[in-house]
This record gives structure tokens, C-alpha cells and sequence, in this order.
């Protein structure tokens, strides 16, 4: 998968609620890998979600946990 496809990608909670949407990700250049995921709910709000918490990646994100766990 491209980064530009991750950008933007909705991501649901483990309950399948909305969330928010990929803002960023932070990439250990060293290992080559993506650490966390950075993503906006709304105007002011937002949550860093590391790669363990993450269930599945399709033409959503979905989470291993509810809104409320992160």
C-alpha cells in the first residue's frame, strides 16, 4: 500500500464507530517500518494509535479497540 492511499483513510473503532480519518504516520527510517498512526477526529481532537492496535487495513481502518481504549 502507498503512503497516499493511508492519508485520509477512515479508521473505525473496534465497534465499527467512526473515528476519524489518517492524518500523518510516523516512520522508523531505521527498521523501515510505520511506529503509529496519527489520526484527526474532528477539529481539535486526536489520537496516536500504535500498529499493535490495529486489526485490519482494507478501504478502512479497523481497530482492535473502541474509541474509549485509546
Amino acid at each position: 500500500m502507498k503512503a497516499k492511499e493511508l492519508l485520509g483513510m477512515e479508521v473505525l473503532d473496534a465497534n465499527a464507530r467512526k473515528i476519524g480519518k489518517i492524518a500523518d504516520f510516523e516512520v522508523d527510517i531505521t527498521k523501515g517500518i510505520v511506529e503509529n498512526i496519527n489520526v484527526k477526529a474532528g477539529f481539535s481532537k486526536g489520537y496516536v494509535i500504535g500498529l499493535d492496535r490495529i486489526h485490519v487495513v482494507g478501504e478502512r481502518m479497523i481497530l482492535k479497540v473502541r474509541e474509549d481504549e485509546l
